[in-house]
């Protein structure tokens, strides 16, 4: 190990934090990912998806998203990110439901869902973080099968099997988010009204969501995650504590699957345990994977193929997993970047290549 390497690695945060934000190139991204988000809903009903499963896209969306956070930047592979998915929906159902049920405000009932989850990644974190590949893996499958029978079997409280229902999503001040937009006809993109309001909220919190990852992920704190996922030996000789690092993606990985369930359960007006279950913590590693790690928008863009394709394709057969394990091994072996990975760096398929194991 050289003295050049040292240098070279132990500088990289330093020139992060020197280079400063560009305020050009932010509102660039602010306006450039406002317009798709706001054209993808009519585009989508064109090839047959409908409002309502786009603005589910997007909340699930925050979760896969806060979840390459941890997977994709700092190297570690969480399997139990539907404890806090599902811990959030449920905190905040139960916010409604039975802790508050008379007093109904969306910003109290977000910021609760965030809080009990932050807290819990935050003791959860701190007991498995200096675990590592499948152990930490299977430590956190552990944790939410724990937390999933916890929810199923305190009936009092959580209801069950049966789930929370009837949970009335609290107004945005005047607005009823359930309210559709104003009527206007757009041809084959369906009409305006076909949106509730719903969707252009959960697409602001989405920017917020994908800015802040954005600016996290160029700054000291990104360069030190990504340090700690090439060599974490080195970057702690270099004096970073990696477990603590580590820790921080872990909590606010998890913040943001809470932040993202909470919108669920408050969209859908219902809970079930079954967002607490190994199928959906296979479903954040499938739709990263699949979007392309280490990618600010595939997390999003695999969340909405899959989900898309799983709607579709689910209504005409009931081979639907069999076709998602296939396209899950299609991506690794021919786009290993993902989609918006292998498109960025300008993947090129050799077939011969991939045939012939080279």
């Amino acid at each position: 190990m050289t003295t050049e390497t040292h240098t070279t690695t132990a500088a990289a945060p330093a020139r992060a934090a020197a280079r400063g934000i560009n305020w050009q190139a932010e509102l660039r991204f602010l306006v450039f990912t406002a317009v798709g988000l706001a054209i993808f809903p009519l585009f989508f009903h064109s090839i047959g998806g409908y409002a309502g499963l786009a603005t589910q896209i997007l909340m699930v969306g925050i979760a896969a998203t806060g979840f390459n956070l941890l997977l994709g930047y700092a190297g570690v592979l969480s399997y139990g990110h539907a404890m806090f998915y599902g811990v959030g929906g449920y905190a905040a159902a139960l916010l409604i439901l039975k802790i508050l049920p008379g007093y109904h405000n969306l910003w109290l009932t977000l910021g609760f869902a965030v809080a009990v989850v932050f807290v819990q990644a935050l003791l959860i974190g701190a007991l498995v973080i200096r675990t590592y590949g499948i152990y930490f893996a299977l430590i956190t499958l552990a944790f939410a099968q724990m937390f999933f029978f916890i929810i199923f079997q305190w009936r009092d409280v959580t209801n069950g099997d049966n789930g929370l229902n009837n949970v009335v999503a609290p107004n945005l001040g005047p607005l009823d988010l359930t309210t559709k937009l104003p009527e206007l006809a757009l041809g084959p993109f369906g009409d305006l009204s076909d949106v509730r309001y719903w969707y252009p909220f959960t697409a602001l919190v989405l920017i917020l969501v994908l800015w802040f990852m954005r600016l996290m992920v160029a700054s000291q704190f990104g360069e030190v995650l990504a340090a700690i996922r090439e060599n974490e030996e080195r970057s702690e000789f270099i004096g970073f504590s990696p477990a603590l690092y580590k820790l921080a993606a872990f909590v606010i990985s998890g913040s943001l699957a809470g932040l993202a369930g909470a919108l669920r359960a408050l969209y859908d007006g219902s809970v079930a345990v079954d967002t607490l279950s190994i199928d959906t913590s296979g479903s954040f590693v499938v739709y990263t994977i699949i979007g392309g790690v280490q990618t600010l928008f595939g997390p999003l863009v695999g969340t909405a193929l899959v989900m898309y394709l799983a709607n579709v394709i689910s209504a005409k057969t009931e081979a639907w997993r069999l076709i998602e394990g296939l396209i899950f091994v299609a991506v690794i072996v021919f786009l290993p970047g993902g989609v918006v990975g292998s498109f960025q760096k300008g993947a090129r398929f050799d077939l011969t290549r991939v045939l012939r194991f080279r």
